[in-house]
């Protein structure tokens, strides 16, 4: 039974990773990731769609792989494809730091000094978890690098993060959005509006596709 829910934990961390890669590097060839897996979903067979983000959370898919692998090696055995997924995973909320810092030089800004919310820091959409959440990791190296962080969150009206930053969730307006100098749309939350995010906001690094309409302030994953 352990091992059945390790393997489903498994494969999803595998396909996630791969997908992270496939969409780190359709950025760099300035190719359209979600339209890539879309067309590629047509398939009627022998494809199953996972998505890209900025990393995995939660208490199963980021741990429960690598008890196994540590097993493993005490049978002599290398789970290679688990570490490598790992490491792809574990990178991926630097990498979208990376593109905060990209989409604020587009607009002559650094991370230092300016303003960065946060919408969401749930690892996944329409639930009160921050456990292992990338939302978490990017406040924290933001908030080194020198960048006022705040969040929007309905589901989660206060935390601190893994390096002991403390933060309560901002209500939503015209002016709050107006003031700041990039949105990051980190969870996609059913209840965010993300066309008055849209129209209101001055800089968007989309993570999670939420934004369908095409804009030049919108920076995707």
């Amino acid at each position: 039974a352990e091992m059945v829910k390790i393997l489903e934990n498994t494969y999803r961390l595998v396909n996630i990773s791969l997908i992270n890669e496939m969409a780190l590097l359709c950025g760099k060839m300035d190719i359209n990731i979600w339209e890539v897996i879309e067309a590629a979903a047509t398939k009627p067979y022998g494809f199953q769609a996972f998505y890209p983000g900025p990393g995995i959370g939660g208490h199963c898919i980021p741990l429960d792989p690598f008890y196994l692998e540590h097993i493993a090696k005490k049978f002599g055995f290398d789970l290679s494809m688990i570490h490598t997924a790992g490491h792809i995973n574990n990178m991926m909320a630097h990498r979208m730091t990376i593109k905060v810092t990209s989409a604020l030089n587009r607009q002559k800004k650094s991370v230092n000094g300016s303003k960065i919310l946060f919408m969401g820091v749930a690892y996944k959409p329409n639930i009160d978890d921050a456990r292992e959440s990338p939302a978490l990791k990017m406040m924290d190296e933001i908030a080194k690098k020198g960048g006022e962080v705040f969040y929007h969150d309905p589901h989660i009206p206060e935390i601190t993060t893994e390096e002991g930053r403390s933060f309560h969730s901002l209500g939503i307006s015209m002016e709050m959005l107006a003031g700041m100098d990039c949105v990051v749309i980190s969870t996609n939350h059913d209840g965010f509006d993300h066309e008055f995010i849209l129209q209101h906001s001055s800089l968007i690094v989309d993570l999670r596709n939420a934004i369908k309409e095409p804009s030049d302030k919108v920076y995707k994953l």
